[in-house]
């Protein structure tokens, strides 16, 4: 077993031999070449031919499907976008299969495009170091440009890749471009990191679409871009989630998703709630003092619930609290039926519905027949 200074010397040939002289500065291609060397690649080899069956491919779709949704119309877009010619666009999951892509002409004729294909797998082990490997290596965005791909076949492409992150932080894709090595590197990662905030805002409006969502950013001609924080409020004020802009302009203050909005804002919901759901933008502060505007972004969805509720309505009976409210209605029977599987456990409820604890016992504390 090599050690680490001769994985290293290796790594300071190959640099030499690229012609390249990264000095060892970009410690991520660096990084990447000592753990190919360390899995016993050799760059003027063939990479692995690392592909999924095609029932493997399917399940793997599948699998993803609710995110696929969100991805594909994105990766039209990135497609029609990137300039030049000898370019793909491509999503791949948490396991580095690429499941989708889109090829311009002259790549699908190419050598290259035999190999990216639905089903590839482009983990470092198999394929060397490259953009999407990369990226779910470090989980941050990734260039790896011509010479900087470990293995020689690839060296006449330049990849680009951004991990997809859900409201959690956690990756749930990767969305990649791979080009022509001549090909304007800083303008098409650009693309790309737009294409993935812009998913990761979809996927937060989608998996609250049961709470208002409000944006907010401390330059009002700015509520309409990917760069505005957005929170996730229910009907008492409590905050269900926030996306990660927020929690950058919030940080300092963080103390967890499932607090009030006072804990957080200068003001409690219920003195602006009625005029942000007038759609009027406000003007408020954060706890620290910083001045930010905030405006509803979405409404919660009507139909939430009404498929789970359709058969549990008899059994199941609103508390006084949501009675006669159709949104709260629905809401309360899904907490109160999901408590009951749970096993009466509520912080269950609280992980499985991402909501707080809070509004679980509120809502149970009012049915004593679900004791």
């Amino acid at each position: 077993m090599q050690s680490y200074r001769q994985l290293v010397e290796q790594a300071k040939i190959l640099e030499k031999h690229r012609g390249l002289s990264l000095d060892f500065t970009d410690k991520k291609i660096v990084d990447s070449w000592v753990r190919c060397f360390e899995n016993g690649l050799n760059p003027r080899d063939q990479s692995v031919d690392a592909v999924l069956s095609n029932s493997e491919l399917n399940e793997a779709q599948e699998k993803f499907s609710d995110v696929r949704k969100f991805i594909l119309p994105e990766l039209e877009l990135l497609h029609s976008q990137i300039a030049g010619t000898n370019f793909m666009v491509a999503f791949a999951n948490t396991d580095g299969v690429v499941l989708d892509t889109l090829y311009d002409n002259e790549f699908y004729n190419s050598k290259a495009r035999k190999v990216v294909i639905p089903g590839s797998i482009w983990k470092e082990e198999f394929r060397g170091t490259n953009g999407l490997g990369l990226t779910l290596q470090t989980k941050t965005p990734s260039i790896v440009a011509g010479n900087e791909h470990f293995y020689d076949e690839h060296c006449n492409l330049s990849c680009f890749a951004n991990p997809i992150f859900d409201h959690k932080q956690n990756i749930v894709g990767i969305i990649d471009a791979s080009t022509d090595a001549t090909s304007r590197q800083d303008h098409t990662l650009a693309l790309v990191k737009l294409s993935a905030k812009s998913i990761e805002q979809k996927l937060f409006l989608n998996f609250f679409q049961y709470a208002d969502i409000y944006a907010f950013h401390p330059r009002s001609e700015y509520l309409h871009t990917n760069s505005i924080g957005l929170i996730a409020v229910n009907e008492e004020g409590f905050i269900e989630g926030m996306n990660l802009n927020s929690k950058i302009m919030l940080s300092g203050i963080l103390i967890d998703p499932s607090d009030s909005f006072s804990d957080y804002f200068d003001t409690s919901f219920q003195k602006i709630a009625h005029e942000l759901n007038s759609n009027k933008t406000l003007q408020i502060r954060d706890r620290l003092g910083s001045s930010v505007f905030i405006k509803l972004f979405q409404r919660q969805s009507s139909s939430f619930g009404q498929h789970n509720n359709q058969k549990s309505t008899k059994a199941y009976e609103p508390c006084d609290q949501c009675d006669g409210s159709p949104i709260r209605e629905q809401q309360c029977l899904l907490i109160q039926k999901t408590y009951k599987q749970s096993g009466k456990k509520v912080s269950d409820v609280s992980r499985r519905l991402n909501i707080s604890r809070t509004t679980v016992y509120k809502h149970i504390l009012k049915k004593q027949n679900i004791y």
